[in-house]
């Protein structure tokens, strides 16, 4: 039996040094040069993810304004590699289909948390850090959605605080992807309630 490659988790990676790793060591991103290990996905976050993406093919059917693609690693520096939820370019700012290893800094970055994520104050800390890291490197536009709250918390550059959607609220692609709109109860819908996605 073949045996799985070993890395070493306390050492230091460039990204190209990451990009470089074999996939069968795992799911990890690059972190300020670190290795960190990212959770495999719940059905329920699965489920959200397609969602968006739903919602996004059937308003740009043909991807003329940009890609939304899930868990794609971005290149942010040249000691971050992260692997949004879903991230999205615009159409002048996307990778070719055939980009090997990772692609470059999305325009928006979905974030999609887990009860594990807010069960205690460092959690919720470290997944906020996540965020302003995106800021940081310019991602112009970051949603963090909590489903646990069904909340949508949307983050701006220069912005100290996010700005909170509830269900009952519109979340819109903004100059991002414009025109973009859909209801934020449409993230947290049951499989028995898609013909109402408006």
């Amino acid at each position: 039996m073949a045996q799985l490659p070993v890395i070493d988790l306390t050492q230091s990676y460039t990204a190209d040094e990451f990009e470089q790793l074999p996939e069968s060591v795992g799911r990890y991103e690059l972190r300020d040069g670190g290795l960190v290990e990212k959770p495999m996905p719940g059905y329920e976050h699965s489920w959200i993810a397609l969602l968006l993406i739903k919602l996004y093919l059937e308003f740009d059917p043909k991807m003329k304004l940009g890609t939304m693609l899930q868990e794609a690693s971005t290149k942010l520096g040249p000691k971050n590699v992260p692997q949004p939820d879903l991230s999205f370019w615009r159409a002048n700012n996307r990778p070719s289909p055939h980009t090997k290893g990772a692609g470059p800094r999305p325009d928006l970055a979905i974030e999609i948390w887990s009860p594990s994520d807010l069960e205690s104050a460092p959690a919720l800390q470290e997944v906020r850090n996540k965020v302003r890291r995106y800021l940081a490197a310019g991602v112009p536009l970051v949603w963090a959605i909590s489903p646990a709250n069904q909340v949508v918390e949307v983050y701006h550059i220069g912005q100290l605080e996010p700005i909170l959607f509830g269900i009952t609220e519109t979340l819109e692609g903004e100059n991002i992807i414009p025109g973009f709109s859909f209801s934020v109860k449409n993230l947290f819908m049951e499989e028995s309630d898609l013909e109402e996605i408006n």
